[in-house]
């Protein structure tokens, strides 16, 4: 609401521009030739220091909700096609690159691909219990039942102490289910990972029948 009851939010009224013309302009020229052009010249209004301040405010609201919804609906309704980052189809390596047991970060679509004997899968980093980040512990001793191809290693969520193997079966801890995974296919030899929460597939039970073949 406006301090002065004559002035409007951003603009003043009628009213107020009027008052703010100088005082005994009709008495100094009384003619009616005189008034009708007066009232023919366009208010001109004065920009006070109060009315900038309120003009900063709002446009600085403006632009932080403005941001924080762009980054909430990027995150949420990722653009179909988009291509390196999350929310669009990664290639995530060659086949090659990784051996039975090897374990690759993939940042920017916020997902590992583990190799595992059966093939390639890739897990979604967030958390099924709390949606913390869930890094990969290359040296930590792997919890039975675990995988027979590998003693060590096991992504291990540092909120509440859950802990998956290679394939993302939860084998310790708070979650609900295992690690969601996202699609892979194989093309020409290379690794394709399609990411976004949309995306997503949970599971009940994690195991071999979840990798892609190479």
């Amino acid at each position: 609401m406006p301090d002065d009851p004559r002035r409007g939010l951003f603009f003043p009224t009628a009213q107020a521009a009027a008052a703010t013309t100088t005082p005994g302009a009709a008495a100094i020229d009384p003619t009616a030739e005189a008034a009708a052009a007066a009232q023919a010249r366009p208010a001109r209004h004065r920009l006070s220091r109060r009315l900038a301040i309120r003009w900063a405010g709002w446009g600085s609201v403006l632009v932080v909700v403005g941001g924080w919804l762009n980054g909430f609906l990027s995150f949420f309704y990722p653009q179909p096609g988009k291509t390196g980052a999350f929310g669009g189809t990664i290639t995530a390596g060659a086949v090659e690159e990784l051996k039975v047991g090897d374990v690759k970060a993939l940042p920017d679509g916020k997902f590992y691909v583990t190799r595992v004997p059966e093939g390639f899968i890739a897990l979604w980093w967030k958390c099924p219990h709390l949606g913390c980040t869930v890094p990969w512990k290359e040296n930590e001793e792997t919890l039975p039942p675990d995988e027979a191809f590998a003693q060590k290693g096991e992504f291990h969520c540092p909120c509440h102490g859950s802990r998956y193997n290679r394939y993302g079966q939860i084998i310790f801890g708070p979650a609900p289910r295992p690690m969601d995974r996202f699609p892979v296919t194989i093309d020409g030899g290379k690794i394709k990972v399609d990411t976004g929460p949309t995306k997503a597939i949970t599971r009940d039970k994690a195991g071999p029948s979840d990798a892609v073949p190479a």
